[in-house]
């Protein structure tokens, strides 16, 4: 048989449609997750300026106490009534809804019931709730992104790794983290690496970012000031790693097996607008613990508040959002996780100063948080990038935060083979 001598010319052309189409959906659905992340953020600003009168909640840039005192109560206990049935109507009448890591691995993620899903979750967070709100845009941006790249006809390799993109994009854009974002979407939703994934994910976290950025703008999410290492950092790090590990293991068992009990059906629409009131109520007396975190991350940061109330602040951190979370709310861990290491590391810089003195406090408590986070999100890298960017240290703090994720990773891995050995029933059949 005579060869087609235009075979190749068509192949060619064939390559750059694909790699042009490629292209224009990476470019849609940057722009799509910027857009959606847009909508979250301004109902929560929008949330916060009625509810709390300040540009970004007293919770967040800190107010001693609430006035009035009972603020947080009405207000913390009506996201959880509204939540409640909120979330009940979605379930008892709505389609199913999708995770994004379902998402990711092609389920159907329905336009509506996402929205609204999402809504309810930043809308809980603006209103004192403590949850993450971080779920929410890489919820919305995953469907987005579902429906984009269905427009264009690609193969599922592609269409798998826009929409994890997309998810890590909506991560990036809400705390203005482009690096984070893509490594979480390589990380953690595709759990493998390729060049052409990578490009991916780097651009639609670029775009997303950068759209969204008159509303969450361009600056770090935590001020803090210069810092040092010497060798007293580097040994506390050596030495808190661990510790982070084991209590970040710990937060993450109980949030999963208080999960297996929540409420479903008329049980959501009583046991959590009480479980939101009873934090609301603890929240008026300690504020620092309601929101996603932020607030309690930066006194932490700031060392704005004595190391014993740093301890207490942290374990009521842990016991409002595992409960909250327990008693059928929808959100995240990540800042919690953040607030809680920082809260930790910072309560340990002054023990710490007592024993080898020179150690930064600041430095110790952003150590301390990278160090929680990487061991409850088991994912080290996307935790580093997040404490980076949130802190917009650059690599001053580096060695001592891979050696603190190191010692984490290791105890966390140790705690959960203790928990499996623990609770895994014996065979009596085996020696």
């Amino acid at each position: 048989m005579t060869a087609d001598p235009l075979a190749p010319t068509r192949a060619h052309r064939r390559a750059v449609l694909a790699l042009f189409k490629l292209g224009l959906a990476t470019l849609i659905v940057g722009l799509a997750t910027g857009l959606a992340v847009l909508l979250l953020v301004w109902i929560v600003h929008s949330i916060e300026h009625l509810v709390w009168g300040h540009d970004e909640g007293p919770f967040l840039d800190g107010l001693p106490l609430p006035s009035p005192w009972w603020l947080p109560v009405v207000t913390v206990g009506g996201a959880g009534v509204v939540a409640a049935l909120g979330w009940y109507l979605l379930r008892r009448f709505g389609r199913t809804l999708a995770t994004v890591e379902q998402g990711v691995d092609g389920v159907r993620m329905p336009w509506w019931e996402t929205l609204a899903d999402t809504v309810i979750q930043v809308t809980s967070v603006a209103l004192g709730a403590s949850i993450g709100k971080e779920v929410a845009p890489r919820e919305l941006s995953a469907m987005a992104g579902s429906k984009i790249v269905g427009w264009f006809g690609l193969d599922p390799r592609w269409r798998r790794i826009l929409i994890a993109s997309a998810a890590g994009a909506g991560l990036a854009a809400v705390y203005n983290v482009p690096l984070a974002g893509a490594l979480f979407a390589i990380e953690i939703l595709l759990a493998q690496f390729s060049v052409g994934g990578a490009v991916v994910a780097l651009a639609v976290s670029a775009i997303a970012t950068f759209v969204a950025r008159p509303l969450v703008g361009d600056g770090s999410l935590y001020q803090v000031p210069a810092l040092e290492v010497n060798a007293s950092l580097v040994v506390a790090a050596v030495l808190i790693g661990p510790l982070m590990g084991w209590g970040a293991t710990s937060f993450a068992t109980v949030t999963k097996a208080l999960g297996r009990f929540r409420p479903k059906g008329w049980k959501l629409l009583v046991v959590l607008p009480l479980t939101f009131a009873a934090v609301g109520l603890l929240g008026a007396f300690f504020p620092l613990i309601l929101g996603n975190g932020r607030a309690l991350a930066t006194a932490g940061f700031d060392l704005s508040q004595p190391a014993l109330l740093l301890l207490l602040l942290a374990l009521l951190k842990y016991v409002a959002t595992t409960i909250s979370l327990g008693s059928g709310a929808i959100g995240g861990t990540l800042q919690p996780s953040v607030a809680i290491g920082a809260a930790l590391g910072a309560a340990a810089a002054a023990g710490w100063a007592f024993v080898w003195p020179g150690a930064d406090g600041t430095a110790l408590a952003i150590i301390a948080a990278a160090a929680f986070l990487a061991s409850n999100m088991r994912a080290p890298f996307t935790a580093i990038a997040l404490i980076i960017e949130f802190t917009d240290t650059g690599f001053t703090l580096l060695l001592p935060i891979f050696l603190a994720v190191a010692g984490s990773l290791a105890a966390s891995r140790l705690s959960s083979r203790a928990s499996l050995r623990r609770f895994t029933p014996i065979d009596p059949a085996r020696p």
